[in-house]
């Protein structure tokens, strides 16, 4: 039997998640639309999925795996809504556990909104994050 929308988007946030932890840039850069827009309560980008754009991939890795000490990372898609032809609204909670926080071992958790396009595999054209990621780390003693 075929997928559903619903698992195959569940197996993609998952896949996204292991090429997260992993350093994945390749599997990372093709989750997205060639350009697509974060945003978060403080902030807001158009980002190019471009070579620069993966060298700050690895650079964001080297930092949370070295630096913050990344020991595992987990998502789960709370909701998924159809809001057009084509077009996913999903809901995912992440889930990061880190080793070498400032407090010692820490884990933070955030909500983060996608928009999803499955127009053949699955492409994030944007996402809000319900909370500044930074914030959430520094209150959660990670930074």
């Amino acid at each position: 039997m075929a997928e559903t929308r619903e698992e195959t988007l569940r197996r993609f946030f998952q896949e996204y998640a292991k090429a997260s932890l992993e350093g994945d840039t390749d599997t990372i850069a093709a989750a997205y639309a060639p350009t697509y827009i974060e945003t978060s309560p403080e902030t807001f980008a158009a980002w190019k999925v471009d070579e620069h754009y993966r060298k700050a991939l690895i650079e964001r890795h080297a930092v949370m795996q070295q630096q913050l000490g990344l020991d595992r990372l987990d998502v789960d898609v709370l909701t998924v809504e159809e809001v057009a032809p084509l077009h996913y609204m999903v809901k995912a909670r992440w889930k990061m556990t880190f080793t070498k926080a400032r407090t010692g071992p820490a884990t933070s958790i955030f909500d983060i909104t996608y928009m999803v396009k499955m127009a053949g595999a699955p492409q994030i054209l944007a996402y809000i994050s319900h909370e500044s990621e930074e914030a959430v780390l520094r209150r959660d003693g990670v930074i």
